[in-house]
């Protein structure tokens, strides 16, 4: 199985799968929109950074699950 097979597998049978990966496409729309905010001030970039931590938390869980998941299938 391919890394995009489980994470097409994952999205569509595991929940918690789907929300994160919900949430984290969400996160990454909401800071290419403030990316594009000009002038930049010092709380966009504040909630820009915050924002892209929160993303970088839902692609850890989502990787973990995904090796968890390739792990098992073989």
């Amino acid at each position: 199985m391919t890394r995009e097979e489980a994470i097409k597998k994952l999205y569509e049978e595991d929940p918690k799968f789907r929300e994160w990966k919900d949430r984290h496409d969400e996160l990454d729309k909401d800071i290419a929109k403030l990316e594009r905010h000009h002038p930049m001030t010092h709380d966009l970039e504040l909630e820009i950074e915050k924002l892209k931590k929160e993303k970088l938390y839902y692609k850890d869980l989502m990787e973990q699950r995904i090796q968890e998941f390739m792990k098992g299938s073989k």
